[in-house]
């Protein structure tokens, strides 16, 4: 499981979690993970990528407007 939390002046603006479903642990690093977000949301995700562009296209998930 992986959270990514946005804070400013120590006020939690946004959370979000995801959880890596995918089917096999041993998949190559240079496959896609599937990651269900809190929202329902779900991910497509290379390891290799990194984890900090998922936490990016965790966070795109937000929507600002509300």
């Amino acid at each position: 499981m992986i959270g990514v939390s946005i804070t400013i002046n120590g006020k939690l603006i946004y959370h979000r979690t995801a959880i890596n479903t995918t089917e096999s642990e041993f998949d190559s690093q240079h496959k896609p993970n599937t990651y269900h977000v809190d929202t329902g949301d779900v991910i497509k995700h290379i390891p290799d990528d990194g984890a900090i562009v998922l936490a990016k296209k965790m966070l795109d998930t937000i929507d600002e407007k509300k």
